[in-house]
């Protein structure tokens, strides 16, 4: 009786191992389907805006960013910030979740912060102009973007002065090309200027050239004759 009583626990045991087994199971390969939709969703729409001629940062470029207490930036990160971007993701709560003018924009939806903490390369704080209802679907975020220097920043990035799918139209701005030369002479010069260096060789200044005097003259008369007036220099009889 009790090798029997002990065989049926282990096989009511083995059954529940089974079924747990078959239900995480079923439960990451859900995960991984609904990650994978998701991310096509997101595509789709950024697809759809690229073809509309919006220009569109790109998550891959914020996921070259390194560290975690102190983040170090890429340069194509770099580049843009301070200026106005245009990016598709998914909202996700800080603390509103009605009407809220703040949330985290990923690049694929999470139900729960904590429980799915994502890295913080993928994570963009969103400051929204106005109010707006939470929303499953990808959305569209124009805003201007900052990078977050620093130790341990509660968000690498922000994009703040945001727009609810509504594009901004990125500025037109070309980066200064100093040669090495240029710059070695702004560095020494301005050593020299804050007294950090040897006194400057200025160059002597150049005086403007004197003005000539001034001089006056009478209109000839109208008939051609000779003027009466005196002439500057000669003696008046």
């Amino acid at each position: 009786m009790r090798k029997r009583y002990q065989r049926d626990l282990g096989t009511l045991l083995g059954v529940v191992v089974i079924l747990a087994a078959v239900v995480l199971v079923n439960g990451y390969l859900r995960r991984d389907s609904l990650r994978e939709m998701a991310i096509k969703m997101r595509t789709a729409l950024e697809a759809k805006h690229r073809e509309e001629g919006v220009k569109l940062m790109d998550w891959d470029d914020m996921r070259k960013t390194k560290g975690r207490r102190e983040p170090i930036f890429p340069d194509v990160l770099k580049e843009r910030d301070g200026r106005l971007v245009n990016l598709v993701g998914f909202m996700t709560p800080i603390d509103q979740f009605t009407q809220v003018s703040e949330f985290m924009l990923l690049p694929m939806p999470i139900t729960c912060y904590f429980c799915e903490r994502p890295p913080m390369r993928d994570i963009v704080e969103v400051q929204l102009s106005s109010k707006v209802d939470m929303v499953n679907e990808p959305v569209l975020i124009g805003g201007r973007f900052h990078l977050n220097q620093g130790e341990r920043p509660l968000f690498f990035y922000t994009l703040d002065e945001a727009k609810f799918n509504e594009a901004v139209e990125e500025e037109e701005v070309t980066r200064q090309d100093i040669t090495e030369e240029h710059k070695v002479h702004h560095i020494e010069g301005f050593k020299d200027l804050r007294g950090e260096g040897e006194e400057p060789d200025l160059l002597p200044g150049s005086e403007p050239p004197a003005l000539a005097p001034e001089t006056t003259s009478e209109p000839a008369p109208a008939d051609g004759s000779a003027s009466s007036a005196p002439v500057e220099g000669t003696p008046v009889e």
